[in-house]
């Protein structure tokens, strides 16, 4: 039988490496292209707080990956409760 502590953190995995996808599409990618102002705007806003938007919106997804890898570090990626730390790096030291 499955152990459903480790069932959930399967799944919150799964959770958190599509939204890092997300953040690795939208961070340097067509994100861009949401957040560049118009050129022809006579009153188009090119900073946020005195950074750069484009500087801002780069911040921002490199601070959203930092939050997931985080996140999965404490949550995800954790031995299970029989005092392993890593199952699968014993495993490859092995074989």
């Amino acid at each position: 039988m499955s152990n459903p502590e480790r069932e959930k953190r399967q799944k919150l995995g799964r959770v958190l490496a599509l939204a890092f996808v997300l953040a690795l599409i939208l961070g340097p990618g067509p994100g861009l292209r949401l957040i560049n102002p118009d050129i022809s705007d006579p009153e188009a806003a090119y900073t946020i707080l005195g950074l750069p938007r484009v500087y801002a919106w780069g911040l921002f997804w490199y601070g959203v990956e930092l939050a997931i890898i985080l996140t999965a570090y404490f949550k995800v990626w954790r031995g299970d409760d029989k005092g392993e730390t890593n199952a699968g790096a014993k495993e490859a030291a092995r074989g």
